[in-house]
């Protein structure tokens, strides 16, 4: 397939290093908009186009859009609706013809209580309504967030009311399966929803993970209520982030059915045990 020219937005990111990546090696030509240069240099080094700016400004948008084909969305709650907005907006004239997204996978009507759920379903109708050809990637839970539940000396493992089996994948193989969607036009219009090879609950994931990668680790296991109340006590906001998203799963669980992503771009195959034989400095998760 011919070379594009893709912009990715989030490319310093858990899930967005990974599809820069897999990008290039695919011979595509990747600009990438990021407040950081320096960090996206050490990511990147010469292989990206690097323009600096913010999401959130519409001028810095459409100085990093100029003459892409395609642009890869992978942002934080904060910002994925007003940076999509901003793409939508500026489409017309340009030569932009596909947009790829990262949603989730427990993202419907259904859940828009929810404020990440709405957020997402509101960035996703803008995306539809758009005219732009587009592809939205649903995933569910990626191995390289067990790293946040690290705490210095600690790990920490919080046991939900009525935690649900996830299907955890690498984020190496989402940056394959997203690279490939550039040289397939088969998935054009669709939601795929992305899961990896084996169910485990984040409990167990957790244990197995510091057993496995941090074996010097005290471990502090933690009831969701008394997460909870860590968190407003301490004030850490990943801390609380993250009771409620648990807190979330527990009442949804995990939604959405992998088979066609599976058959366009092949199933995730990397298991948990064979992510934590990963070289550290590969595997190591860093803020979405």
């Amino acid at each position: 397939m011919a070379s594009r020219q893709i912009l990715v937005l989030g490319a310093t990111g858990m899930l967005g290093q990974p599809v820069v990546h897999c990008l290039v090696d695919k011979n595509h030509r990747v600009r990438i908009l990021v407040r950081s240069v320096e960090k996206a240099r050490q990511a990147f080094g010469d292989a990206v186009e690097i323009v600096e700016g913010n999401v959130l400004k519409k001028d810095n948008i459409l100085t990093a859009m100029a003459g892409c084909d395609a642009i890869h969305i992978n942002l934080t709650q904060e910002s994925e609706l007003i940076a999509m907005q901003h793409i939508i907006d500026l489409a017309s004239g340009s030569r932009l013809e596909r947009i790829t997204y990262v949603s989730a996978t427990t993202v419907c009507e259904e859940n828009r209580w929810f404020e990440l759920v709405d957020v997402k379903m509101r960035t996703e109708e803008v995306l539809r309504r758009s005219g732009v050809g587009y592809i939205i990637f649903c995933p569910t839970w990626v191995m390289e967030t067990l790293h946040n539940f690290i705490h210095g000396h600690r790990g920490v493992v919080i046991i939900g009311k009525n935690p649900p089996e996830l299907h955890f994948f690498a984020a190496a193989d989402f940056g394959r399966m997203v690279a490939a969607s550039y040289d397939d036009d088969r998935a054009l219009g669709k939601r795929l929803f992305i899961h990896g090879p084996e169910g485990i609950t984040l409990p167990d994931a957790l244990e197995r993970f510091i057993n496995a990668c941090h074996p010097q680790l005290k471990v502090t296991r933690m009831k969701l209520w008394q997460a909870r109340l860590m968190a407003k006590l301490t004030r850490r906001e990943r801390l609380d982030y993250a009771s409620r998203l648990i807190a979330y799963f527990d009442k949804v669980g995990e939604l959405g059915d992998p088979t066609e992503a599976n058959m366009l771009f092949g199933t995730p195959s990397t298991t948990l045990d064979e992510w934590f034989r990963i070289s550290k400095d590969i595997r190591q998760g860093v803020p979405h």
